[in-house]
């Protein structure tokens, strides 16, 4: 049986960050992922956009891993950073706007992504699911088993990190989680000839959101299988429906040309973890904060991240990251998006490489430590903490 310091399972942007964050610090780590690239949601689901890493006192709230990963969706695309925030007068149009910000290709940024873990020396099983977990008497997750191709087989570590999106390796630990609404609104890369839009690529090339409330409607969770399939075929409909409504001469010049490759489901499942980030929260200060959030909807205090929001209850050596993590309410809309995966994937990552190498559950580590080592990498903990952008450096 292979063992390993730090396990990641899940290669979207938190399961990214979170393996370079444990691999950085000399740790043996491995990545999993189900699919055969990285950045879930952000590049298989379409979503295009790296969300704001700037406050709404235009001051850089987020650092590290999160703004290099930011930076590094610029490298196999059309688009670079406003001109405010270092980029080009000629910037692309998507990127328009007062934020810290970038639109970036999904294909372009799988290849990246996939470079940079490789490079930060994670070993990195991809099309790669985990099937089931082993846990011993005190809970703490002793092995995960996964599967490929047509072999199975049982990997160990020190610490593990879920950052499945839907806290999937935790729920088979025996977490608790909740569920929350999802709305089927399908995002596509299309071809149209006649269509000005404000997810442009090049020429005809484009982004389109697809929302079509008669059919959209809501359901109350994706968490079994049923309620996943009814997702998925209600993802279909929506996107037959757009074009069925064109005539036929009218779908030569405005087609598909790449759909989601997989649920487009924002929020699945958040863990029952230590602390909970929740609505009316935002601005507040938080003396056990990880890192920051921006809202990313509007002009709006930022957010505060407890360590205890990553740290389940019951399984003794595993953190959650991402869209897992337990935000609740309006918090939800705030972490479940790429910047607040990133700098909750990061956390998770230093905190499990921290518990391999102290030989203690990441429950136990001290928080001012984990935010030590954090900060040592230009990690900003506090809304205060932020700075403009031409004054760049370490809290």
């Amino acid at each position: 049986m292979k063992h390993f310091d730090v396990v990641v399972c899940g290669g979207g942007i938190a399961g990214v960050a979170a393996s370079l964050a444990a691999a950085r610090r000399g740790r043996k780590t491995l990545l999993v992922e189900k699919q055969s690239v990285l950045g879930g949601l952000a590049t298989s689901g379409l979503i295009y956009i790296y969300l704001p890493i700037s406050d709404n006192q235009d001051h850089v709230i987020a650092s590290s891993i999160t703004e290099e990963l930011l930076l590094k969706c610029q490298e196999y695309g059309p688009f670079s950073l406003a001109e405010k925030w270092g980029g080009s007068a000629s910037s692309f149009p998507g990127n328009a706007r007062n934020s810290y910000l970038c639109c970036f290709s999904p294909a372009g940024y799988m290849l990246t992504l996939e470079k940079l873990v490789r490079e930060s020396g994670v070993e990195l099983l991809l099309e790669t699911t985990v099937t089931g977990v082993r846990c011993d008497e005190k809970n703490f997750l002793r092995e995960i088993e996964i599967f490929c191709g047509y072999e199975k087989e049982n990997i160990s570590a020190d610490a593990f990190v879920d950052a499945t999106g839907g806290a999937f390796v935790l729920r088979m630990a025996g977490e608790k989680v909740f569920p929350e609404v999802n709305y089927n609104n399908p995002w596509i890369l299309e071809m149209n000839a006649s269509c000005s839009h404000i997810y442009p690529f090049t020429g005809e090339l484009h982004v389109q959101p697809l929302k079509k409330p008669e059919i959209n409607g809501s359901m109350e969770q994706v968490l079994s299988t049923l309620e996943l399939q009814e997702f998925i075929r209600r993802q279909y409909k929506v996107i037959r429906s757009y074009y069925d409504a064109m005539g036929p001469e009218e779908r030569k010049t405005s087609y598909p040309v790449h759909l989601p490759m997989m649920p487009q489901t924002r929020k699945i499942a958040r863990i029952d973890a230590l602390a909970e980030i929740k609505t009316g929260e935002a601005g507040l200060y938080v003396e056990e904060s990880i890192g920051v959030a921006a809202d990313w909807r509007k002009s709006a205090p930022a957010w505060e991240t407890p360590y205890g929001a990553l740290l389940p209850r019951k399984t003794g050596n595993a953190l959650a990251a991402g869209r897992c993590i337990n935000s609740s309410g309006d918090a939800w809309e705030i972490f479940r998006v790429i910047p607040a995966a990133a700098m909750t994937g990061e956390a998770a990552g230093v905190a499990a490489a921290m518990s391999s190498e102290q030989n203690r559950s990441p429950a136990a580590i001290p928080v001012s430590a984990l935010q030590h080592e954090l900060r040592k990498t230009g990690g900003i903990m506090h809304i205060r903490n932020g700075y403009p952008f031409k004054n760049k450096g370490a809290e």
